[in-house]
């Protein structure tokens, strides 16, 4: 009786120090870290706004519109919010810490029922620093750390179903049951694959397991009731599902970005027949109902990350956070094990040792042994397995500064959008702080967030457009190459060519013509001029013209003595864009003596006459791209990087014979190539390759490709109108972000309406939703 009470002390002690640790570590830097706390919030105030509840709309995430994000973590959220009168960002906190730090207890149950209490107290110290844990708390997944506390203690009151009287376990797992449908879809497919894994095989094999078949039934009847209690909810956020989950763009960058390395996968795989191990060495038999349990509850997500194999587009790194419990288990039954296993020899051999002092011999008991090799096992743990982070603040810390969105002057900027601004007023944010902004301001946001993180269709082309147009001005894409020019208010892209990889969703940056880099040099009246960089020319227009057969980006700079436009034309189904710059005096006197361009690049060069053609292979990516000069420049130099052969910059030199206009053209390809490994072996490799198409696109650049596909259109002017977008927002704090601000800052377009040393907000001129 006083060990038990000890032990339940020791484990009441855990659990408080989890939820204050998680507590400090969230507000360590004065915001819950992560972006994800802005989307439950979107969805807290989307349930609790005037009119009809709608489970399945977001008013403000990605704009607004149907959402697939389960509302139970929301309600029971927003419940302790009218409650407490806790300020929104403090009441997740409180939610999910408790919640998490419940999971510790969860675990030291279940462990104890299975395998030992001391086995069950290393589990829940485990638990209590999981890095899988605190990772989920920091990028914010609430919905998914409520079901793992949820999961494990349905699973608890199944393995031991007969402890209860039919009602009181009925009323209990259903409920549970129902509270995970409710809260997050993953987690409830794979608490019911799990269970009804476990169950076929009870119901083939019930002597095997020594269960009776009427226990499986009620595990699925309560699976049943629970399904039953929220019936009202599925029966719209199933079809919901099916019909709006998995673009193909979602699907695409899923596979791009999301796989698990085999070799994370393969030795977890070990676990699984560990517990079989396990429970013969602690119950006399192979196969008992808790291994096989913990074995399918290993053994499903381990197969499911590798589900892209059949085209299911999922994080397949979430998987991962199901198994980490029973392979906590697992280290937990292995440390108490292995302890045990070498104390009592190491005792009996101390003991009958003549050289160690008799009252030392008698002071290391069995007992002490025993607590010794676990603390050295566990120290061990800690330093060897990177699924453990230490209770060392200062660790935590640095995690939890990379998965910080929120600042102040961010928070400041959220205030000041909520007093300013109408309530329907559309922003473009990038995706960590646009998640925050539609959540906490309360207004319709364009989150600029990567697809593989979105779930429903509608979401994509907004976070498409969004992505760009805090890159770029204009994107124009056939299918086979993509251009995309920032305009004249920034030199940066103007233009930059990209490969349309066919093996991944993601583009290449094969050639970047950067207007800092351009250099016109003339003369006035006979007199030379200093030379001047394209990007000092204020620019004086910018278009994009497009038909069925191609499109063509304009971008006219100039002062008052000349005009440099740049024209960039794309033409459908061809791999190849014409770039064409043209000099024109604006007065006599004017005459143009050299331009000097240089085209950012990496590559191995593939030998030709430098004059015609320059052309390159990027092994890396598997791309190759040519520039191929219908003007012919006076001079051509290469610059490598280092010592390689691997060139950088292209530097083009021009004369125009002093002439008062002038016109260069280039053409430049680029795309995905051949990706057999044998061709890029050495450069005599890539030359054999590569040398004959060299030769023939010098003729044949501009015919256009057997395969018909359509074009796709970006025009930033365009889209702000036919999106109603009010506002954008850029954070300084952010280099990425902070580059591209004078994009904005210098456009007519837009006006600077709110700045502080970390947040820059531009209103679009003209837009109707604006106070």
């Amino acid at each position: 009786m006083l060990q038990s009470t000890r032990t339940h002390i020791v484990v009441l002690a855990i659990f408080v120090f989890s939820f204050v640790y998680r507590m400090l570590l969230l507000f360590w830097s004065g915001f819950p870290p992560g972006a994800d706390i802005g989307l439950h919030n979107s969805v807290i105030y989307s349930i609790t706004g005037s009119g009809p509840t709608d489970f399945l709309y977001n008013y403000y995430h990605i704009g607004g519109g149907v959402s697939l994000t389960f509302p139970g973590y929301h309600i029971f959220t927003a419940s302790t919010m009218l409650l407490t009168g806790l300020p929104e960002y403090v009441a997740h906190a409180v939610v999910v810490c408790l919640f998490s730090a419940l999971t510790v207890v969860c675990a030291f149950l279940i462990t104890k029922k299975v395998w030992s209490t001391p086995a069950a107290v290393i589990v829940a110290f485990l638990a209590m620093i999981s890095r899988f844990d605190m990772e989920m708390l920091f990028w914010a997944g609430y919905p998914n750390i409520i079901t793992l506390m949820l999961i494990p203690l349905t699973f608890y009151l199944y393995i031991q179903k007969d402890r209860f009287s039919k009602v009181p376990f009925l009323i209990s797992t259903s409920i549970l049951t129902a509270t995970l449908f409710l809260t997050h879809s993953l987690s409830a497919a794979m608490f019911g694959g799990i269970t009804v894994g476990v169950a076929l095989f009870i119901l083939l094999f019930p002597k095997k397991f020594q269960t009776a078949r009427k226990t499986v039934f009620y595990w699925l009847l309560s699976i049943s009731f629970g399904a039953v209690l929220v019936l009202p909810f599925l029966i719209k956020a199933i079809p919901a599902y099916l019909s709006e989950y998995g673009s193909s763009e979602i699907a695409g960058a899923t596979l791009s970005a999301q796989l698990l390395p085999l070799e994370i996968v393969l030795p977890l795989f070990g676990v699984v027949i560990a517990f079989f191990v396990f429970s013969k060495k602690f119950f006399n038999k192979t196969l008992t109902l808790p291994a096989f349990f913990l074995s399918m509850w290993v053994f499903l997500p381990l197969i499911l990350t590798q589900s892209y194999l059949v085209g299911i587009p999922v994080d397949y790194n979430r998987f991962m956070y199901f198994l980490i419990l029973p392979v906590l288990m697992f280290i937990a039954v292995l440390i108490e094990y292995g302890s045990a296993f070498f104390a009592k020899p190491l005792n009996s051999y101390l003991t009958k040792w003549q050289q160690i002092p008799k009252r030392l011999a008698a002071a290391l008991t069995t007992k002490r042994l025993y607590s010794g090799f676990i603390v050295l096992f566990l120290l061990f743990s800690f330093i060897a397995l990177p699924i453990f982070m230490t209770p060392d603040l200062e660790v935590g810390h640095t995690l939890q500064n990379f998965y910080q969105a929120m600042t102040q002057p961010g928070w400041d900027a959220i205030q000041w959008a909520k007093t300013n601004t109408a309530s329907n007023a559309v922003f473009v944010a990038d995706a960590w702080y646009g998640w925050w902004f539609s959540g906490f301001a309360q207004r319709p946001t364009l989150s600029a967030v990567d697809p593989q993180y979105l779930t429903v269709n509608r979401e994509v082309d907004n976070a498409t457009f969004a992505r760009t147009l805090l890159d770029t001005n204009y994107v124009i894409d056939n299918g086979y190459l993509q251009v995309r020019d920032d305009g004249g208010y920034i030199a940066r892209h103007n233009p930059q060519i990209l490969v349309a990889q066919n093996w991944t969703y993601y583009t290449y940056s094969f050639f970047n013509f950067n207007s800092e880099t351009t250099k016109i040099e003339y003369q006035l009246n006979g007199k030379t001029q200093p030379t001047i960089r394209l990007s000092e020319l204020p620019v004086k227009d910018m278009t994009i013209q497009n038909d069925e057969t191609q499109a063509t980006i304009t971008v006219v700079r100039g002062n008052t003595d000349f005009n440099y436009t740049l024209s960039t034309t794309l033409y459908r189904n061809v791999r190849f864009a014409n770039v064409t710059s043209t000099l024109t005096s604006l007065h006599s006197g004017v005459i143009f003596n050299r331009v000097h361009i240089n085209v950012e690049t990496t590559g191995f060069q593939i030998p030709h006459n430098n004059k015609a053609t320059i052309a390159l292979v990027e092994t890396g990516t598997k791309s190759f791209g040519q520039l191929i000069f219908t003007t012919p420049p006076e001079e051509v130099d290469l610059n490598t990087i280092g010592d390689s052969e691997v060139v950088k910059v292209i530097e083009l030199t021009y004369c125009l014979g002093d002439q008062p206009q002038g016109e260069i053209q280039i053409l430049a390809g680029a795309y995905s190539a051949s990706n057999k490994p044998n061709l890029y072996t050495n450069p005599t490799t890539i030359n054999n390759a590569f040398s004959q198409i060299v030769t023939d696109n010098l003729v044949t650049a501009l015919q256009p490709m057997e395969k018909d596909q359509a074009m796709s259109i970006f025009d930033y002017r365009f889209e702000l109108q036919t999106r109603s977008v009010a506002y954008v927002i850029c954070r300084l704090s952010d280099p990425a972000e902070a580059k591209i601000v004078p994009k904005f800052r210098l456009d007519p377009t837009f006006s600077l309406v709110f700045i502080n040393k970390e947040v820059a907000i531009f209103r679009i001129n003209g837009d109707p939703n604006q106070d």
